[in-house]
């Protein structure tokens, strides 16, 4: 009976793609794969005008301007809990030398898609969810590639309006899986 158990628990773990945060919290962090080139604003349906209201919000976070937004930008519909979600994520422009790219959250509201981050978007390499929600939304936890072997992780909560820092975190990773994570002040 153990073993069928054990089972079962791996496959449902090998599954989800979760893994634990890795910090002093024992959440368990849904790990989003990166997006495709077969994600896009065509491919989740999105009408031209709601393409506008991204482009135009993503546009004042960014941290320059690509040639085209629709080529840059990679796109999948998420649940934040409460309400319907995209993730948007640059791929080459608004990327940076260590894998880290550029990467917006939003969520539907009366309507309309309203960016989740007041200011630049993170630059990062890897995001997920937290089951644990702050103000009905999913508190989002993302990694960005320091250098080989090292990320700093952030998680972000919502104050009502925006994702904020909520904890920060420099993480070691050794050649054999290992993370040593230590917590440092949010910058």
């Amino acid at each position: 009976m153990r073993l069928i158990l054990f089972a079962i628990t791996l496959t449902f773990s090998l599954a989800a793609t979760s893994r634990p945060m890795a910090t002093d919290s024992s959440q368990t962090i849904e790990w989003l794969k990166d997006l495709n080139d077969q994600e896009t604003f065509r491919a989740v349906k999105l009408t031209e005008a709601e393409q506008k209201q991204i482009i135009d919000q993503v546009e004042a976070t960014a941290f320059d301007t690509p040639d085209s937004w629709e080529s840059e930008l990679r796109v999948r519909r998420v649940s934040l809990g409460e309400s319907d979600g995209l993730v948007i994520r640059a791929t080459k422009m608004l990327c940076g030398g260590t894998g880290n790219c550029e990467t917006w959250v939003f969520r539907r509201s009366q309507g309309k898609w309203l960016n989740l981050f007041d200011r630049e978007a993170p630059v990062i390499s890897g995001f997920g969810f937290e089951h644990e929600a702050s103000a009905g939304i999913r508190n989002l936890l993302v990694s960005a590639e320091r250098c080989v072997g090292k990320e700093n992780r952030i998680l972000f909560k919502l104050d009502g309006n925006f994702y904020r820092q909520s904890e920060c975190y420099e993480v070691d990773l050794s050649s054999t899986g290992d993370e040593t994570t230590h917590k440092v002040a949010c910058k």
